[in-house]
């Protein structure tokens, strides 16, 4: 199983973070692994949208979908019941500091349903899961830092 976990404090609003966290199909644009992200708002829940993503890991390419529960501004819940899983969840908690800054709770859970793709997420995800803040980061800077 791939797990996860960091905080970190960004010197950014807590609202800049969550939109930009909370814009999964943008992710293709500066994550490693995710090559395609596709997003629908629910019709019963505002915040509540159903992502179809793909990740490149390694020579495998697997699609799935994700369920992205919004809770503004304070925290984002990404999980999967898609049969690529026995487990998956992202959760991120933002806490609103002062000076425009933003402490960031960043936590991972993955484990593959299938006994082959195990070790290719264990290495490919746990490995990019590290970068992923920082990914994050050094997407703020370009698009705040102006």
């Amino acid at each position: 199983m791939t797990v996860h976990s960091e905080r970190r404090t960004l010197p950014f609003a807590q609202e800049q973070i969550f939109d930009l966290v909370a814009d999964v199909e943008r992710y293709p644009d500066f994550l490693p692994l995710w090559q395609a992200a596709r997003s629908r708002r629910s019709e019963q829940d505002n915040d509540l949208y159903i992502t179809d993503q793909t990740l490149q890991l390694g020579v495998v390419q697997k699609t799935f979908r994700t369920e992205t529960r919004l809770q503004r501004p304070d925290q984002i819940l990404v999980t999967s019941t898609d049969a690529l899983f026995d487990e998956f969840m992202i959760k991120w908690l933002l806490e609103a500091l002062p000076e425009h800054s933003c402490r960031v709770d960043f936590s991972l859970r993955c484990k593959a349903a299938s006994p082959f793709l195990r070790p290719i997420f264990e290495v490919v995800l746990g490995s990019a899961a590290q970068s992923i803040v920082s990914a994050f980061e050094r997407r703020a800077l370009a698009l705040y830092s102006r």
